[in-house]
């Protein structure tokens, strides 16, 4: 490993160490009194919907500026106290001061994900001052998650001859299956609504479909990024039919609605955001595979990186863009803590291969994008990533590397590839 890379990663490090000092700038001097006895929490009713009775219960915590569960100076912790405790006992908490949030939710937990499992959450931020007392008396809560829908094509299911699965995923941990099963000889897929928390770092929702058309296994998969609390994406399942006759699918996002919007209830409404009519139809042709004789792995979405002491790595992909590269760019999505903090180092998950920043270089230094203005116009790009079997063996976990290509008709491909190290 390179002396570039070693500082990198002791970087980050030192990045991931001084965040546990959080009482040496002298913002925690003295203490002031949080009175809780007086809060209230209600939904967000811009829409009068039905999906979602009134929550029982809110649970109320006080975070920090890390987002991090304080004590009062008794050290109690300030997590999950039910909203109905405080105002029975009219609660106030001697604190030290400084700058907080107090945050609502309908459930001690947001799960990763599941089925039909909604959670409103709201927080407002609050300044305690020393000697003085603080009482904030209102949070409006909204859905915390994502909101995930499949539906299918009528002659889609028409053309479905075996059972198959839909997994949809926004953290590698936690994927959701949808399957698709057949009751009396009639395709019967998963209708419930998924729900997803929402990193806090930029994400993508990653869809696979695996079914059978016609007698034919198929299995496609993209990545849909700028996932938000309090979205509903609807995913739909399309026929496609290319020159040939060969019946295949294609995987869209028909819209969302963002809430203003989408709180309590999530029952549809009219002001759906469609597909731009003028956008270029089709994906002009773009694709990324393997090598034609790079044969040590055979599967996009999972690479698993083999250990660099014992198998020497054979990784190269092949972009092809027959309208010729307008824009590339690389969105990084890792489960490992080290390596979110190297990217922050870095600038960030977000990397423009056309014109990178200066910070971007050092990631370059662990998985050898192609890059800069030469791509521009490229219908063939090489990738050969062999290069990045010892400096990503050492972050543990999965790494999804989502690459979106738009060509220079304005056809647009997202692809992500998945590396594993240590399963």
């Amino acid at each position: 490993m390179n002396n570039k890379l070693t500082l990198f990663l002791a970087w980050a490090l030192t990045l991931g160490l001084s965040a546990c000092n959080e009482n040496m700038d002298g913002r925690y001097n003295g203490r002031g009194v949080l009175s809780l006895g007086g809060l209230s929490a209600e939904l967000n009713a811009e829409l009068n919907t039905k999906a979602a009775p009134s929550p029982e219960e809110y649970y109320i915590s006080v975070v920090n500026e890390e987002k991090e569960p304080v004590c009062d100076v008794t050290g109690r912790l300030l997590e999950n106290i039910p909203l109905s405790a405080l105002k029975d006992r009219d609660e106030t908490f001697d604190i030290l001061s400084g700058n907080y949030s107090v945050v609502a939710r309908t459930a001690r937990t947001v799960p990763e994900a599941g089925f039909e499992c909604p959670v409103y959450g709201g927080e407002i931020p609050v300044t305690v001052v020393a000697g003085e007392k603080t009482a904030p008396d209102l949070i409006v809560c909204r859905l915390a998650q994502c909101k995930v829908t499949i539906e299918y094509d009528e002659a889609l299911l028409a053309d479905m001859t075996g059972v198959g699965n839909a997994t949809v995923k926004v953290s590698d941990s936690s994927p959701l299956d949808f399957p698709i099963l057949f009751e009396n000889g009639v395709p019967a897929p998963e209708t419930r609504a998924g729900y997803f928390a929402v990193p806090s770092t930029p994400s993508s929702l990653i869809v696979t479909i695996t079914t059978a058309i016609k007698g034919k296994s198929m299995k496609m998969s993209k990545a849909f990024s700028g996932i938000q609390a309090a979205q509903w994406r609807q995913i739909t399942l399309i026929p496609l039919v290319n020159a040939e006759g060969d019946a295949s699918f294609d995987v869209r996002v028909d819209g969302y609605l963002d809430d203003g919007e989408l709180s309590q209830s999530l029952s549809p409404v009219e002001d759906v955001i469609g597909n731009d009519p003028q956008a270029p139809a089709g994906d002009g042709g773009i694709t990324l595979g393997f090598a034609q004789d790079c044969t040590m792995f055979d599967d996009l979405d999972r690479i698993v990186i083999p250990d660099p002491a014992v198998t020497r790595m054979d990784l190269r992909l092949v972009a092809e863009v027959p309208n010729g590269v307008k824009k590339f760019t690389v969105h990084i999505e890792t489960e490992n803590d080290a390596f979110k903090s190297a990217l922050a180092v870095a600038g960030g998950p977000d990397i423009d291969l056309i014109n990178p920043s200066p910070d971007a270089g050092v990631v370059f230094e662990v998985v050898p994008f192609p890059h800069g203005t030469e791509l521009l116009g490229m219908q063939r790009v090489e990738f050969d990533l062999s290069g990045a079997q010892e400096p990503i063996y050492g972050f543990e976990g999965s790494h999804t590397f989502v690459m979106s290509v738009t060509d220079g008709k304005g056809c647009k491909k997202v692809i992500p590839v998945t590396m594993v190290i240590g399963d």
